[in-house]
């Protein structure tokens, strides 16, 4: 069995991933910096699921799920790295904005917000990173 919670963040991957990716490099979940040789990089991460029953005795539950979809790129000595990252964050936005409902997945993919990080390592790698909420239901006995 696959939840919803699971199925979401993969329909993310899918979607950034098809066509002419977004990125070399699309992940789920990684808790480690990219290679040195990479020049960017998409992370998908689920974050929490707030759910509020649907307003029948037994039945499916609304849920609320915030993800965000970090990117990552590194500067170059002719361009400062939130440069290098506008063109990545970019990308990333259209492509999931194509698709709001993530192939008929959820409801609503919403975007909340933006953040940014700057690493000072060797590379100088910028981390912007867009925040979503997925509205969907899931039955309240198996997440699905």
């Amino acid at each position: 069995m696959t939840t919803v919670l699971s199925q979401v963040a993969g329909a993310i991957v899918t979607s950034l991933s098809a066509g002419t990716p977004v990125s070399s490099h699309i992940l789920r979940a990684r808790m480690r910096p990219g290679s040195a040789d990479w020049s960017d990089m998409v992370v998908v991460r689920l974050q929490e699921t707030e759910l509020v029953p649907f307003g029948v005795y037994g039945g499916p539950y609304n849920a609320d799920t915030k993800l965000t979809v970090e990117c990552y790129a590194r500067g170059t000595a002719g361009q400062s790295p939130d440069v290098a990252v506008d063109s990545l964050l970019a990308a990333v936005y259209a492509r999931l904005a194509a698709d709001h409902s993530l192939g008929g997945l959820v409801s609503d993919l919403v975007a909340t917000g933006i953040s940014y990080d700057f690493d000072a390592d060797d590379y100088a790698t910028a981390c912007a990173t867009l925040n979503y909420t997925a509205v969907h239901r899931v039955s309240n006995s198996s997440l699905e």
